[in-house]
């Protein structure tokens, strides 16, 4: 997509889960939508769990590469990158779906703002310091974007004549660079508010390709662990379904999504994990033949 949704968030989580974000973004923005998995899990609880279990994971890949020769490795190399880039798109989107900051408090104080710099303004034009045509562009209290333009107006007026007006206005710098101030931030959120909805498109899809791409993951990897491990039954215990204890699945909720989970280990290895590819393979089958899945 075009427009860089995480630049309207960019501080919401820490960097470990933003860096992973960087790492697999490519992927994430260029994931077919027709091949999208529904959401199905809570992505905090589910990239808390992921975490935990990732060390003992990471230890079989030595079993990984001698049998099961033709397992995408780097799904596995990659798959802690894909969760925790996945909990940076969910809480982009919770970012970009929450009410943005009151623009009736903006709106309030940008009017009451206004009001005090034309006062000023009227009374030096009264005294002859100011030019009385100065003022004849200002629009008017009537929309937010005319408050914004016309603060800045008067912000620069009183700045253009500062030196003439130093001893006789009412208005102290600090002030002058405060109401710029509040001309800016309502400009900012006129200005969210009107892409709001492709701001929360796009955070919507990025959201989607990341949960696809470690879901994906996830259950290849795990399906090959069960093969793997399938004559000590302890596979379950390394690498553990995302859905237990859950009865019927149902659709994610943005409940206690607010805080992210702690960042995690690394890969065991202290290595970068190595770049994944764009297609997941079909998932293993943990009931193939003796010779095992992914052997041709």
């Amino acid at each position: 997509m075009a427009q860089d949704t995480n630049n309207t968030n960019r501080d919401a989580v820490p960097s470990i889960y933003r860096q992973a974000f960087e790492q697999v973004k490519e992927e994430i923005q260029s994931f077919p939508e027709e091949n999208f998995v529904a959401i199905t899990l809570d992505i905090p609880a589910t990239v808390i769990t992921v975490q935990g279990a990732y060390p003992k994971i990471y230890e079989l890949r030595p079993d990984f590469v001698t049998h099961l020769p033709t397992f995408e490795i780097s799904q596995l190399d990659t798959l802690e990158v894909y969760a925790l880039a996945m909990f940076c798109t969910q809480a982009d989107y919770k970012a970009a779906t929450e009410p943005p900051a009151s623009l009736t408090d903006l709106v309030n104080s940008a009017v009451e703002t206004r009001t005090v710099l034309l006062a000023d303004v009227q009374s030096l034009i009264s005294r002859g310091l100011i030019p009385a045509g100065v003022v004849d562009e200002l629009q008017g209290v009537n929309g937010r974007k005319n408050l914004m333009m016309d603060i800045g107006t008067l912000a620069g007026i009183l700045r253009k004549y500062a030196t003439k007006i130093a001893d006789r206005t009412s208005v102290k710098p600090e002030e002058l660079s405060a109401a710029e101030d509040l001309a800016n931030r309502l400009g900012k959120a006129v200005g969210l508010r009107e892409q709001s909805p492709l701001i929360i498109a796009e955070a919507a899809h990025s959201r989607q390709a990341a949960f696809t791409l470690f879901h994906n993951a996830y259950e290849e990897v795990r399906t090959a662990i069960q093969y793997l491990r399938r004559k000590e039954g302890d596979a379950d215990s390394i690498a553990p379904s995302l859905y237990a204890n859950r009865g019927l699945r149902k659709k994610t909720t943005d409940n206690n999504e607010d805080n992210p989970p702690a960042p995690g280990p690394t890969s065991p290895t202290g290595n970068q994990p190595n770049t994944p590819g764009t297609n997941p393979t079909p998932a293993a089958k943990a009931d193939e033949a003796e010779s095992g899945p992914f052997m041709h």
